[in-house]
């Protein structure tokens, strides 16, 4: 792209090119990326990660800027054609990588030999929303469903609520039965957590050698909460309901995460930038 066909982005943001610029922007991306009134804000504090209505993001697009990875895109989608005047160029790379969307198939590819139940996830992922939709697939519309929900911070049971809803309304929608089916879908992307048993000192963690001891080797406090039933004497054996850890650590493994930043091109360039972008001093 040329210096020239980038230099609104560069302007003064309190200058007249500068917020023409924004507004071009949002009038043609707000129509291919809206969910509801809101889409994603590109700007250096949402990073493309809070969902705002359109006079939120030009507020942050004209105080914070934008965020660098997307200073490209936002250029390159603000010159095109607004749908109300005229046709859009339909070669945009409208997601930019920003989110799962449909691209599977290179997701697929940057993976080094997906097992057998990965590639049956993906394939059924790669399905239609429904018959003839075009814009999203399975597995993209629950992953932006729940980022939302996250976004939010919408409960269990609301967002349990939306899914049926979503069900009644469109019953040719391939939509989850529930708000724990579609956590499951996160955990096939591999990006879930492991619960590990805690001291409730924080002394120890009940993991590899210590992983079936009932007590802390440091403080001798005993790993679990043990529930009663209401109204029973100490002698009844079937007071105990259940036990449960006093303390839970959440371990969100490195690997699968670091996996998932490599499958997007402009993410896996600015991992190896430390390696291969920066400038050596000849130390």
């Amino acid at each position: 792209m040329d210096e020239d066909e980038n230099i609104w982005i560069y302007l003064p943001k309190h200058s007249q090119g500068y917020r023409k610029g924004v507004n071009a922007f949002l009038d043609n991306a707000f129509p291919k990326l809206e969910v509801g009134d809101e889409m994603t804000c590109p700007c250096r504090n949402c990073k493309n990660n809070k969902w705002q209505r359109r006079e939120f993001i030009y507020d942050h697009l004209i105080c914070s800027g934008p965020y660098p990875l997307y200073v490209n895109w936002i250029v390159e989608v603000s010159q095109i054609l607004c749908p109300n005047n005229g046709s859009v160029d339909e070669d945009i790379d409208w997601e930019n990588n920003l989110h799962f969307g449909d691209n599977l198939d290179e997701m697929l590819d940057r993976t080094n030999g997906p097992n057998v139940d990965s590639k049956r996830f993906y394939e059924e992922g790669k399905q239609p929303l429904y018959p003839g939709c075009k814009k999203f697939s399975r597995l993209s519309f629950i992953v932006r469903l729940y980022s939302l929900k996250c976004v939010h911070g919408i409960t269990e049971s609301g967002f349990g609520d939306i899914l049926e809803l979503i069900r009644d309304a469109f019953p040719e929608a391939y939509v989850q039965l529930s708000s724990y089916a579609a956590k499951n879908v996160i955990k096939e992307l591999g990006l879930d957590y492991k619960k590990i048993h805690a001291c409730p000192n924080h002394c120890m963690l009940y993991w590899g050698e210590d992983e079936k001891e009932d007590s802390c080797k440091t403080c001798c406090l005993s790993r679990w909460i043990v529930r009663k039933k209401k109204g029973t004497s100490d002698s009844n054996p079937e007071k105990v309901i259940h036990k449960v850890p006093a303390n839970v650590m959440r371990y969100f493994p490195l690997k699968p995460r670091l996996q998932r930043l490599f499958m997007c091109k402009d993410f896996s360039e600015l991992m190896v930038w430390h390696a291969v972008g920066h400038q050596r001093d000849g130390c």
